[in-house]
C-alpha cells in the first residue's frame, strides 16, 4: 500500500540525513507495487539495476529528491516511508528511459532528470494537500504522470525525436521459451522496474509471490481481467498487445484488492472490474495522447484507481468492501487485523451499557421477552436480584420480600440527564399502573449519542434532575415497583431519542461475569446480551493488578528464553500504547489498556519469541484477579504456520475464515503478585505443533510480566525469565 502521509515522524525524530535514505531506498521501491516489505523493496531495487542507465537513474533521483526534501524541511515520515520519493524514482527512471529511446542529446537527459527530481517532489508535496484534504487518498504516481507528459514535450522541443510509447520498458535480450500470452504476462511485472525481459519479469514476480502472495493474486487477476478485455475489444493478446498497456492492469488489481481495501472477496470483483475499466480508459487515452506523440503510462490506472476510491468514500457501507485503515502493513496482516477484531470485538459497533447495580442479578425477561419486551421495545432487559424468600419467582406479597427492592441503581453510561420522573406511587405486588407506563424513570443521552432509560425507581428516590451531568457508575435512586411493574424489578432499555416510550435499539452489556447456574463456573465477558434466567454481576476491577500493566516501566528488558538472551524494549507511542520490540528478532507487538482491560493487537511474528508468547498471554487481561472467573479469547494462528503451509493461508483465509487459536483464561493473586495462565482448546491441538499449549506467568509490580512457563502442542518445554532490565 502506498503510505498516505500521517505524521508519524516529527521533524525531531530524525537528525541523520544518511540514515533517513537508507531507511527510505526500499520503501521507496516496495511502494511500486503497493507494498510496505523491505525485503521486497531491496529485491526489486536490485532488479531494477539489470538496466543500469536507467537503474542508476532512477536510485540517484530517490537520493537527489532525498536531499532536497531534507532541505525544504518536507516531513520525515514522508521520506522515510518513501511516499516522498516514490514519483521523483519513477519521473527519473522514464525520463533517462525516453532520452535514450528517443536519441536526445546527454546534456537534454541530465536537465530532464534534473527537472524531474524536482518538479515531481513539489507535485508530490503540492497535489498531496489538495488530493488529501478532498478526498483522503494517496496522490499515487500521478505526479510523475504529470511531470513526464511536460519532459517530454521539452525534449522533443530541443530537436530530440518523440516516441508514441515514451515509457516503452527495455532490458537484455530475452532468451526463455514461452507461450506469447505468457511472455506478455511476464513482461508487464518487467514493466515494473522499466524493463522489457521476460526473465525479469519472472524474477519481479517470485520477489512478490514470496513477499505478499495476495498481492500476487490481485496483480494477476487484474492483468488476466485486462487482457481480457483488450481481447474483446478485437485486440491481439501476447507480449505484442499488452506491453505498452499491462502494468496499467496489475497495478490496477493490486491497488483496488490488497491496497486501498481489506483483500476479502468484494475487493477481489472489484480489482477485476476496476482492471477491466482500466483498459477500455487505457485504449481510449492511447488514441488521443497519441495524437502528442505519447502513450498513455500510468495514467489509466491512476485515473481508474483514484476514481473510484473517491467514489466509494462518499458512499456509507460499500456492500463487502472495507477500507483498509493500516498504510504500514502488507495486506496479509490486515486482513488478519480486520478478521481477529470481528472475532474479538463483534459487539464494537453496538451500545454498550454497564450493569446498573452491584452484586448478582437475575434477566427475569429479555430481548423479545414474552411479557413486554414485543415490537418496538423488544431491545430491553428486566432485572431482579435471585436467591431467598424474596427472589424474583417468589409468590410473597410484601414488597421487601424482593431483594431489588430499594437497592441503589448506578448509572450505566456517561451522560446527561435529559428526562426524570419521581413522583409514581409504587405497586403493591402483583398489580399495575398502566397510565404510567414507566413509572418513575431516569433517561440519560449518553456521550456517544444514544440515550439509556432506566425505569421503575422507587417513588421519591430519584437522586438527579434534567440537566444533571452523571459519570459512568453514579448514584440514581433506588429500584422501585412504579408503572407497569406487578413485581419489584429494573428495566433498562437503550432508544434513539429522548422521549419515554420511544422505540427501543439493539445493545449490549459490557464488562460483566456470568454465572453458569448448573456448574457454577464464572466468565467474563466483555460484551453481550444476556439470555433469559442468566445470572450476571459487574465485573469489579482489581487496582492492584491493573498498576501492575499501567506501571509498567519503559526500558530494555533481557530475557533468558531457553538458552539465548533476548532483549525487548518496552516503550511508549503518541497515543499512549504499549510498543514492544525484540532488537533479537526484529518483531513488535502492541498493547494498550482500555476500560481495566488490557489487549494485545494480533501479532505477526515468529512462534518461538517472547513477544509471541505475551500476544498470546496478554490478548485480552481484565484486570479482575478473582478465583473462579475465566475468560475466553482468540488469538491469529499465522505465526504457528511454517513454508507452504503459512502461504496457503495468507492466499485462502481472507475468502474462507482466518485461522485462530481458541484460549481459556484465569487470573489469580499469588502473595504480592499474580498468576496468568493460558490453555489452548483441545479441539486447536493438533493444529499447530509449534503453538503453546499451556502457558503460566508471574506478574509482579512495575516489571509486569517476570517468568513464563508452558509447552507447545509438540511437546517442547517453554521457560522465559527476566533477567534484567536497563
Amino acid at each position: 500500500m502506498i503510505p498516505f502521509p500521517q505524521g508519524i515522524h516529527r521533524l525531531a525524530d530524525e537528525k541523520s540525513l544518511p540514515r533517513s535514505i537508507l531507511a527510505a531506498l526500499p520503501r521507496t521501491y516496495a511502494i511500486i507495487f503497493y507494498s510496505t516489505d523491505v525485503r521486497f523493496g531491496w529485491a526489486m531495487l536490485g532488479l531494477s539495476l539489470l538496466v543500469p542507465w536507467v537503474g542508476v537513474a532512477g536510485l540517484a533521483g530517490v537520493v537527489a529528491a532525498a536531499c532536497l526534501a531534507w532541505i525544504l524541511q518536507v516531513d520525515r515520515g514522508w521520506i522515510r516511508t518513501g511516499f516522498a520519493l516514490f514519483n521523483p524514482l519513477l519521473a527519473c527512471s522514464a525520463m533517462v528511459l525516453a532520452g535514450r529511446l528517443s536519441g536526445w542529446s546527454s546534456t537534454v537527459i541530465v536537465m530532464l532528470w534534473a527537472a524531474a527530481v524536482v518538479c515531481s517532489l513539489l507535485l508530490t508535496v503540492g497535489m498531496q494537500g489538495w488530493i488529501g484534504s478532498r478526498v483522503g487518498l494517496s496522490v499515487q504516481s500521478l505526479p510523475a504522470v504529470i511531470v513526464v507528459c511536460l519532459l517530454h514535450f521539452t525534449g522533443v522541443g530541443s530537436g530530440g525525436q518523440g516516441l508514441a510509447v515514451a515509457t516503452a520498458a527495455v532490458g537484455p535480450a530475452d532468451l526463455l521459451a514461452m507461450p506469447d500470452v505468457l511472455r506478455g504476462f511476464f513482461q508487464a511485472f518487467a514493466a515494473m522496474v522499466f524493463q522489457a525481459s521476460a526473465a525479469t519479469g519472472i524474477l519481479v514476480y517470485v520477489a512478490l509471490v514470496l513477499s505478499s502472495p495476495l498481492g500476487a493474486l490481485m496483480a494477476t487477476l487484474g492483468y488476466v481481467a485486462g487482457a481480457a478485455t483488450l481481447y474483446m475489444l478485437g485486440l491481439p493478446l501476447g507480449a505484442a498487445g499488452t506491453a505498452w498497456c499491462g502494468y496499467d492492469f496489475l497495478l490496477a488489481g493490486v491497488a483496488l484488492g490488497a491496497g486501498y481495501q481489506v483483500p476479502n472477496r468484494a475487493s477481489l470483483l472489484l480489482a477485476v472490474a476496476g482492471a477491466g475499466l482500466t483498459a477500455l480508459v487505457a485504449v481510449a487515452l492511447s488514441v488521443w495522447l497519441g495524437c502528442f506523440g505519447l502513450g498513455p503510462g500510468a495514467m489509466p490506472y491512476n485515473l481508474v484507481v483514484l476514481g473510484a476510491m473517491a467514489a466509494l468514500r462518499l458512499l456509507p457501507r460499500p456492500a463487502g468492501l472495507i477500507a483498509s485503515p493500516w498504510t504500514t502493513l502488507q495486506p496479509e496482516a490486515s486482513v488478519r487485523l480486520v478478521q481477529i477484531a470481528a472475532l474479538r470485538f463483534p459487539d464494537f459497533y453496538q451500545a454498550a451499557v454497564c450493569l446498573p447495580g452491584v452484586g448478582e442479578r437475575v434477566v427475569t425477561q429479555g430481548f423479545d421477552g414474552p411479557l413486554t419486551h414485543r415490537g418496538l421495545w423488544r431491545h430491553a432487559l428486566d432485572f431482579e436480584v435471585p436467591g431467598g424468600a424474596g427472589s424474583w419467582n417468589a409468590d410473597s406479597g410484601d414488597l421487601r420480600d424482593y431483594r431489588i427492592f430499594e437497592t441503589p441503581v448506578y448509572c450505566p453510561v456517561a451522560g446527561l440527564v435529559v428526562a426524570v420522573e419521581n413522583h409514581v406511587p409504587d405497586n403493591p405486588v402483583g398489580h399495575n399502573n398502566p397510565e404510567a407506563n414507566w413509572g418513575n424513570h431516569v433517561i440519560v443521552r449518553a456521550d456517544p449519542g444514544f440515550h439509556v432509560m432506566l425505569a421503575h425507581f422507587l417513588q421519591g428516590s430519584v437522586a438527579v434532575t434534567v440537566g444533571h451531568r452523571v459519570r459512568e457508575g453514579a448514584y440514581l435512586g433506588n429500584c422501585g415497583n412504579s408503572g407497569r411493574s406487578p413485581v419489584p424489578h429494573l428495566h433498562v432499555h437503550v432508544q434513539a431519542g429522548p422521549q419515554p416510550g420511544a422505540a427501543t435499539l439493539p445493545f449490549v452489556l459490557k464488562h460483566f461475569i456470568e454465572r453458569d447456574a448448573a456448574g457454577g463456573e464464572e466468565t467474563y465477558r466483555l460484551s453481550g446480551v444476556p439470555k433469559q434466567g442468566a445470572l450476571v454481576r459487574p465485573a469489579v476491577p482489581s487496582a492492584a493488578l491493573y498498576g501492575c500493566f499501567s506501571g509498567w516501566l519503559p526500558g530494555t528488558y533481557v530475557f533468558k528464553n531457553g538458552g539465548a538472551s533476548e532483549e525487548v524494549v518496552v516503550d511508549f507511542d503518541e497515543t499512549g500504547r504499549y510498543r514492544l520490540e525484540s532488537s533479537l528478532r526484529r518483531e513488535r507487538l502492541s498493547l494498550f489498556l482500555a476500560e481495566g482491560v488490557l489487549y494485545a493487537d494480533p501479532f505477526e511474528g515468529g512462534s518461538s519469541g517472547v513477544l509471541a508468547m505475551l500476544a498470546i498471554l496478554l490478548a485480552r487481561v481484565p484486570c479482575l484477579a478473582e478465583p473462579g472467573v475465566v475468560w475466553h479469547e482468540v488469538v491469529a494462528a499465522a505465526p504457528f504456520w511454517h513454508g507452504g503451509k503459512r502461504v496457503l493461508h495468507d492466499l485462502f483465509d481472507p475468502f474462507l475464515a482466518v485461522a485462530v487459536l481458541h484460549y481459556r483464561y484465569a487470573v489469580v493473586a499469588a502473595g504480592d503478585g499474580f498468576v496468568l495462565t493460558a490453555e489452548l482448546a483441545p479441539a486447536d491441538q493438533a493444529l499447530c505443533r509449534t503453538a503453546p499449549k499451556r502457558l503460566q506467568a508471574a506478574i509482579h509490580g512495575r516489571s509486569a510480566i517476570e517468568r513464563i512457563d508452558g509447552e507447545t502442542c509438540g511437546g517442547r518445554q517453554i521457560r522465559i525469565l527476566l533477567e534484567n532490565r536497563k
